[in-house]
């Protein structure tokens, strides 16, 4: 596997990537918002544009064999973030990460995962923040990064809650 910084010839690729993972991620949680998938691959193209446009955000892809597999971004902390709890200044959301279904439990994420703590601990960071509110995401980060640092109860609706990690590198929680 390779991990990089995304490039401009990567993009389109990318996105195939956000639409695959996104459909097959609100396939296998029944979501029935027919907005959803639209509104979250809005999201994930400004990211995209704002990695070219803005130096506060980074996005980096894994490939397999010149195919890429999975992304992530490090970029300021979101609303959900920055709005319902107290952040460091400078402080860096590690987020957008979504890898191919067919590369699922196959090391992808945990690779991820690792190289871009080393990019943030690269910067002079020994934190990051990371938010979750699809159950499958949410159970995938606990089991990686163990217990959330707060919980937004019923963020999303009754029984829906919202997942925000913070994460020091260096004590590994």
């Amino acid at each position: 596997m390779n991990f990089r910084a995304l490039e401009q010839s990567d993009v389109r690729s990318l996105q195939r990537l956000f639409m695959e993972s996104l459909s097959d991620l609100i396939r296998r949680e029944r979501f029935e918002d027919a907005d959803l998938l639209d509104e979250e691959v809005a999201r994930l193209n400004t990211t995209i544009q704002d990695h070219f446009d803005d130096d506060t955000v980074q996005l980096y892809i894994v490939e397999e064999d010149g195919i890429i597999v999975g992304a992530g971004a490090l970029l300021p902390p979101n609303d959900i973030i920055s709005g319902n709890i107290q952040i460091e200044r400078g402080a860096i959301e590690l987020g957008s990460v979504y890898v191919s279904p067919r590369m699922q439990r196959r090391g992808v994420g945990q690779y991820l995962l690792e190289e871009m703590m080393r990019e943030i601990s690269d910067r002079g960071k020994d934190v990051f923040y990371l938010d979750a509110g699809f159950p499958s995401a949410q159970a995938y980060w606990q089991k990686r990064l163990g217990e959330p640092s707060h919980i937004l109860e019923h963020y999303w609706g009754p029984g829906a809650s919202h997942m925000i990690w913070r994460v020091n590198i260096k004590q590994g929680t």
